[in-house]
């Protein structure tokens, strides 16, 4: 955070402390701000900015308002504490248009596009851009993410100095592909999200009480694992906590249901059927 300071003529600079994980108690001293002289304006009365006042920054400039001459002064950013992206893009998906502080999209695939190859540069060199999910072909070209199964893809990036990381999101629309459950006993093959915790995603009262209980065969252990909605209080009773793409599951039911997963993220839903 910057401070325009009238009297010294400058502009402040401090390191904003870190979120605590935790709530901070309540007697707790308050955490000082360390003062980064290193970014700090202090030439602004070497070019007549004399009464320094508001202040703004895009990230490539900063401008101050001036109160003495009615002014707004620009001065250039330092480049090393730059982590922006000057471009993003995802083959076969449209993000709509890309703009350098914009860090949220959606991601539209065409038509049959199962697999996208991120192309993210960094704005300064020497930063560090991360891209998850991570490449899924290491052998080709550029960083590939498949589609199927992925609600978001987010480009990292940390300024050459490390002190900076700013986060580019692109999340995809919740696609909903329905199953059909009859009563009774279904064998059915997960396709969705991978690793989607079942704990919570069967809320009490909605239509997902005609699902009983889900089966899984773990090979490893020899044993069922089993998952039982409105039960997972109960100590020891549920044994399967998630749902991995490509494993079958035995799901038994009360009554037809159609159950409709919303890819993106944890919650399923379910309606009951006619």
């Amino acid at each position: 955070v910057w401070v325009s300071d009238h009297g010294a003529k400058r502009l402040f600079a401090y390191r904003l402390p870190a979120r605590p994980e935790a709530p901070a108690a309540e007697d707790a001293a308050a955490a000082p701000l360390e003062q980064v002289r290193d970014e700090e304006f202090t030439e602004l009365s070497g070019a007549s900015n004399n009464s320094p006042r508001g202040i703004w920054s895009d990230g490539d400039f900063m401008y101050v308002a001036d109160e003495s001459d009615d002014k707004v002064y620009t001065y250039n950013m330092p480049d090393a504490i730059d982590a922006r992206l000057a471009s993003l893009a995802l083959s076969g998906v449209d993000i709509g248009e890309f703009a350098r502080n914009r860090t949220d999209y959606e991601g539209t695939a065409g038509d049959g596009v199962t697999e996208t190859t991120v192309e993210a540069e960094a704005v300064q060199r020497r930063t560090d851009v991360a891209i998850h999910p991570p490449d899924a072909d290491e052998e080709a070209g550029g960083h590939q993410v498949a589609l199927q199964g992925t609600g978001e893809i987010t480009v990292t990036v940390t300024s050459a100095d490390g002190s900076r990381k700013k986060t580019y999101r692109v999340r995809f629309d919740e696609g909903v592909e329905p199953i059909e459950l009859r009563q009774g006993w279904n064998a059915i093959e997960w396709t969705g999200t991978d690793s989607v915790a079942l704990a919570g995603a069967f809320p009490e009262g909605d239509a997902a009480a005609a699902v009983v209980a889900i089966y899984w065969w773990d090979e490893a252990t020899g044993a069922w694992l089993a998952f039982f909605p409105g039960l997972g209080d109960v100590p020891g009773l549920t044994t399967l906590t998630t749902l991995e793409t490509g494993q079958t599951y035995w799901i038994a039911t009360s009554e037809p249901v159609t159950w409709s997963v919303v890819e993106r993220g944890a919650a399923l839903a379910a309606d009951r059927g006619p």
